[in-house]
């Protein structure tokens, strides 16, 4: 019987051949309908793999991964999309969002990490994998890798990263409607609040203010209990102290290469920000924390570890409140493997007709051998078979 379970995370299999290798470095981000793989690295995949020896752009890229794949939330099929030549060499590391079909791209490195670092920006067009290089002029970020993005209309807003040697937490801006760089807030040491250089971080945004979680240096990984925060609005930093968890008072380990998400209560208005995994150098976590960004409490989800420990995985919302996480690397027989597993867990309860559709996907693993007129025939809302992958 199909059971509705919130904050427990499940596996998912897919059900196709083709799929993309163990990899991390890599980015996801998801929509209603699809989950998108961006990049990635694995040093372990030979050149006579059987499923990659046929594979110029591979053999050319090798151990970086020049693609992107979309796996349909629904039917579980991975698909790489085309126009994988265009995409640039710096494949690690780099700092994604989507809005619409378009698939943001900023910053990365090719390999050895640092030897080459990017500084352009690039869009994707996930319906057909068509990729551009956005035009640029004015004040552009130092080339680097490790950074991170939001998007708050007009601009695109990066923030630190690191060259491979020097690590910064400046913060640039790009204004989609002229083209143009400009620096948004140089950090010179100077104001006690400004934070540390770091990279690998992760982001928290509430329409006013850009919040710092983690991140840090080859060397280290910054606290969780204070979160440097920066207000657009007075272009200033302040040092924000966050409460423990209610039940032992305790705040999330420091870490770096963690994955995060957010979203924002319809009912409250308030904010949250969820971590999962990461490591601080020595140690690789599996626990999951949710950060309330108006009290800064940070809560343990406890029913929601993941599965094994791990780190330079990614993770990524749907619209529906369904946290993603796919790729990375964990610890195998003392060794260092990477994964290509997919979990999710649902962080809030969704609209009864979304409980209706997974447990329609449940009862039903060929509906995508079906017509969208088959579908629509026997009841079953249009917005929902949109979100199928048909292959009739």
């Amino acid at each position: 019987m199909y059971t509705f379970k919130p904050f427990v995370i499940m596996r998912h299999h897919p059900r196709c051949l083709e799929r993309p290798k163990a990899r991390s470095g890599h980015r996801i981000v998801c929509d209603h309908k699809n989950l998108y793989s961006y990049g990635g690295f694995n040093p372990c995949i030979a050149n006579d793999d059987p499923d990659m020896r046929n594979d110029r752009i591979w053999l050319a890229s090798n151990p970086l991964f020049k693609e992107i794949w979309k796996f349909n939330l629904a039917t579980r099929q991975w698909k790489r999309l085309p126009g994988r030549e265009n995409l640039p060499d710096e494949l690690a590391s780099n700092a994604v969002i989507l809005k619409g079909n378009a698939l943001i791209v900023y910053g990365g490195t090719g390999v050895p990490f640092g030897h080459s670092c990017n500084n352009q920006l690039y869009v994707c067009n996930v319906n057909d994998g068509k990729t551009k290089i956005v035009p640029a002029k004015g004040d552009l970020p130092k080339p680097q890798y490790g950074q991170a993005l939001i998007f708050h209309e007009p601009y695109l807003y990066t923030v630190g990263g690191t060259t491979g040697l020097e690590y910064t937490c400046d913060i640039h801006r790009f204004d989609v409607r002229t083209g143009l760089w400009e620096k948004v807030y140089i950090c010179t040491g100077r104001d006690l609040s400004e934070p540390m250089g770091r990279y690998r971080h992760e982001l928290g945004f509430d329409g006013k203010n850009i919040y710092v979680i983690g991140g840090g240096t080859a060397s280290e990984a910054f606290s969780l209990a204070e979160i440097p925060t920066f207000d657009l609005e007075t272009r200033r930093w302040t040092i924000l102290h966050t409460q423990g968890d209610s039940e032992d008072n305790t705040v999330p380990a420091p870490r770096r290469c963690h994955g995060a998400v957010q979203y924002t209560d319809e009912k409250t208005g308030v904010t949250y920000v969820i971590i999962s995994g990461g490591i601080n150098g020595d140690f690789i976590f599996s626990d999951v924390w949710r950060l309330d960004l108006r009290e800064m409490q940070w809560t343990c989800l406890r029913k929601c570890k993941l599965p094994r420990p791990l780190f330079f995985h990614s993770a990524a919302l749907t619209p529906q409140g369904r946290m993603y996480t796919f790729g990375g690397v964990s610890m195998k027989d003392d060794k260092a493997a990477r994964t290509d597993a997919i979990h999710s867990v649902w962080l809030t309860i969704p609209k009864l007709s979304e409980m209706c559709w997974l447990a329609l996907n449940y009862y039903n693993s060929d509906l995508r051998k079906k017509s969208a007129d088959e579908l629509l025939h026997i009841g079953i809302p249009l917005k929902f078979v949109e979100r199928l992958d048909s292959c009739v």
